[in-house]
């Protein structure tokens, strides 16, 4: 029941508010949560420009790692949520730099689920490849506190396309 609480969340937070954003970005790649195991991350989020070159985000991720227990693959998720400010520094019309800082909650989905909440910090590229299209790479370094280590680091790598509406 948590696990569908968490899901209907997720979507809640990163689909409803996409109809009203200027930009929307969906996004794949990998999360090393804690180091200890690496998730599949599937991104999505949307931006709203706030000032020249700087922007609002809030999105979120659905990331799975699975594991052979008995010969029964299961399966873990990890669900961060994540809102922030983006700071753009163009190079030219069609390359930009970008720094950001925000606050992410993570609700781990395994046997015994957790929550963690703390800042973090992005560095990222992004490339124009379409009037309407970015293509993006970044890396999220995330300082998280909650039981039972209190005091955890996690790195995300995503890559994807941010669509122009």
């Amino acid at each position: 029941m948590r696990k569908y609480l968490f899901i209907a969340a997720f979507l809640l937070f990163t689909g409803v508010p996409a109809l009203f954003a200027q930009s929307f970005t969906a996004g794949i790649g990998a999360d090393f949560f804690k180091y200890e195991r690496t998730y599949l991350d599937l991104r999505a989020a949307y931006i709203q420009p706030i000032n020249p070159d700087v922007e609002l985000t809030l999105g979120g991720s659905f990331a799975i790692v699975t594991k052979n227990e008995g010969g029964t693959t299961e399966a873990d998720f990890l669900i961060p949520l994540d809102g922030g400010v983006n700071f753009l520094f163009p190079v030219n019309e069609t390359f930009a730099y970008q720094f950001g800082l925000g606050l992410t909650a993570q609700f781990v989905l395994e046997t015994d689920s957790r929550f963690y909440m703390g800042p973090f910090i992005s560095f990222g590229v992004r490339f124009g490849v379409h009037p309407f299209m970015e293509w993006y790479i970044e890396g999220r370094q995330d300082l998280l506190f909650g039981k039972p280590e209190w005091i955890s680091t996690s790195t995300r790598l995503s890559t994807g396309v941010i669509f122009a509406l």
